[in-house]
């Protein structure tokens, strides 16, 4: 009796181990693609963030260009021989005399900022603005860590 039930667990013992091996591998396949989904929302959401920010200050420039276009075109119905000195006063710093610009730096996220210049001009009484710059730049310097903690062996 006793070498019949040694018979019938040998005979177990293959078809759990193939068992075994197949749900290991389901589940370490299910792991990694967990892990490769997690991945994929944060990088996701990352870029959400990074794009949203982005046109938030690209809104905010262009509520800045149409101030300014609104400021040429009432500096020119205030004092048409001299709409400059209305402008400097209006835009303060943001007013560039020696370029006839206004310009202004929006901040954004990650040490970036949005340059925009506004060309002015009022020649023939008429005031008309346009876009001489517009661009993301880095204002913050953009370090690299390349620090690898490697065990010395200590």
């Amino acid at each position: 009796m006793a070498k019949s039930e040694m018979k019938s667990s040998a005979n177990i013992g293959s078809a759990s181990l193939i068992l075994i091996f197949i749900v290991l591998c389901l589940g370490t396949f299910g792991l990694l693609s967990l892990t490769s989904a997690k991945n994929d929302l944060d990088l996701a959401e990352r870029n959400a963030a990074a794009v949203s920010g982005y046109y938030q200050a690209d809104a905010e420039g262009e509520a800045f260009r149409m101030e300014v276009d609104r400021l040429v075109k009432q500096a020119l119905q205030m004092n048409p021989n001299e709409p400059e000195a209305y402008l400097e006063q209006e835009l303060k710093e943001a007013y560039l005399h020696d370029e006839q610009a206004a310009q202004t730096e929006i901040l954004m996220d990650s040490g970036q900022a949005l340059m925009v210049k506004i060309g002015l001009s009022w020649e023939g009484g008429q005031g008309n603005t346009w876009v001489r710059q517009w661009k993301v730049y880095n204002y913050e310097e953009y370090e690299i860590d390349q620090d690898m903690p490697v065990w010395s062996g200590e």
